[in-house]
């Protein structure tokens, strides 16, 4: 008696074993399958180009430049591809129409955050540039007006490089959603269909990875980081799974520390501007007691020959008090000699006296001696080495500035143009797409009208 419930059973109870072999769906010929291979070994080839000798070089505008570089590369070959399948778009499934139209405007938003946060980058370059420009006196020490003027430009500058652009933190919602609906997407009828899908998850998922990392960088923060692994079956998947691990690592490690500027580049410079600010402080300061000690100096100078004109008005009282004191002796000399007493040991208190006078004059001389070192030595006036190790140190910091700013003036403008050339090449194709279907849709109007 059979079961109400029991259906058709198959032949084989763990099902049908030459699905493994035939698997359902269109088969790959020869030339479409040669197609694919050489598309995923040129998208491998880039990844390995993008993974650096050093994890750190990640924070770099060079590292950056060279990533841009292989989105655009990757954007192109896909191009190519699409004319290579000859595959018209009249042909295409609505839904593969919406994934690429979905992923380029979500791209197009990205490439504009990072080519605002770029600029903005660059126009705080201008303040720097006052800064140097100001501090300018060939090999000469720049005067202390000279520090003055460039001191507010330089606490400017410092202020806004912490500061971040708000479009980058609009961001991490435009990566969400590429990463969210980074999908295979099965094709049952089309071959050149299933070439495509294929080639367009490899490009939506290195490009969601790349941006995440060009905005974790510019941003200072490891939230944008897109975390996700690709299958094996990819011919790819174990360069780009190497290239995750190797920079996530590194940027999670680096950005978890607060660093305020991430890029390399940026970082330098501030470390230069900060060193300069603490050396310019320091010069204005030493100036001040420079100029305090000379104060000192030229009012001693002033205060000294009255006190030398007074001190010998006092030697002429003293002279005069000595010699009333010498003819009351001999009066008192006399007035004793006349009643038989001995002079000589009045003579020798005498001399004692004197000998007193005498020694109390030096002691007073050699504390005024003492005294004016100490008052060198408080005012600095003694240490002119350090003062010119000083001096030495600040020019140095001024040349290494000026280095480093050029360095990242020239990374910046070529990055910038790198990302203006990848969103052409995305919007280029874009239009081609929208162009297309236009002219199908057209078609098929003006076939439903003849018919």
């Amino acid at each position: 008696m059979s079961r109400a419930h029991d259906g058709h059973r198959s032949f084989f109870p763990v099902g049908n074993p030459f699905r493994m072999i035939l698997p359902r769906g269109a088969h790959l010929s020869p030339k479409l399958t040669e197609v694919l291979a050489s598309y995923e070994d040129g998208l491998a080839m880039s990844l390995r180009k993008l993974k650096p000798e050093a994890a750190s070089n990640v924070l770099t505008l060079s590292w950056m430049r060279l990533a841009v570089d292989c989105l655009s590369e990757l954007y192109t070959n896909i191009a190519n591809l699409i004319t290579e399948l000859e595959l018209p778009v009249s042909d295409w499934d609505e839904k593969w129409v919406d994934i690429y139209l979905n992923s380029s405007v979500k791209l197009l938003d990205i490439c504009i955050a990072l080519s605002s946060e770029l600029a903005r980058l660059d126009q705080g370059q201008l303040l720097v540039q006052y800064v140097l420009h100001v501090l300018d006196s060939g090999n000469q020490v720049p005067s202390q007006e000279q520090l003055k003027k460039a001191e507010a430009s330089l606490k400017e500058w410092m202020e806004r490089a912490s500061d971040r652009s708000p479009r980058l933190d609009n961001c991490l919602a435009a990566l969400k959603e590429l990463s969210g609906n980074l999908c295979l997407m099965k094709v049952k009828h089309s071959a050149k269909g299933k070439v495509l899908m294929r080639a367009l998850y490899g490009i939506e998922a290195v490009t969601g990875f790349i941006c995440s990392v060009l905005v974790a960088v510019l941003s200072g923060s490891s939230k944008p980081l897109v975390e996700f692994d690709v299958p094996e079956k990819f011919g790819w998947s174990k360069a780009f799974n190497d290239l995750h691990k190797v920079i996530s690592g590194e940027l999670s490690r680096q950005l978890s520390r607060g660093h305020v500027g991430a890029v390399k580049e940026l970082e330098e410079v501030e470390v230069c501007a900060r060193q300069l600010h603490a050396l310019s402080n320091n010069a204005q300061l030493e100036e001040e007691n420079a100029s305090l000690a000379r104060a000192v100096s030229h009012s001693k100078e002033v205060v000294m020959p009255d006190t030398t004109a007074q001190e010998g008005g006092h030697e002429d009282n003293l002279k005069l008090a000595e010699d009333t004191s010498c003819e009351r002796e001999v009066i008192m000399l006399q007035n004793i000699t006349i009643k038989g007493v001995d002079t000589a040991d009045i003579k020798e208190d005498a001399k004692n006296n004197s000998h007193t006078k005498e020694l109390m004059v030096l002691e007073r001389t050699s504390d005024g001696g003492h005294q004016d070192d100490n008052t060198k030595q408080a005012t600095g006036i003694g240490s002119k080495t350090s003062g010119l190790e000083r001096k030495e140190e600040l020019l140095k910091c001024i040349s290494s500035m000026s280095k480093s700013a050029e360095g990242l003036r020239l990374g910046l403008d070529s990055l910038s143009k790198r990302v203006g050339d990848f969103f052409q090449i995305v919007l280029t194709g874009r239009d081609a797409l929208l162009c297309n279907l236009r002219i199908s849709d057209g078609g098929k109007v003006a076939a439903e009208v003849r018919s």
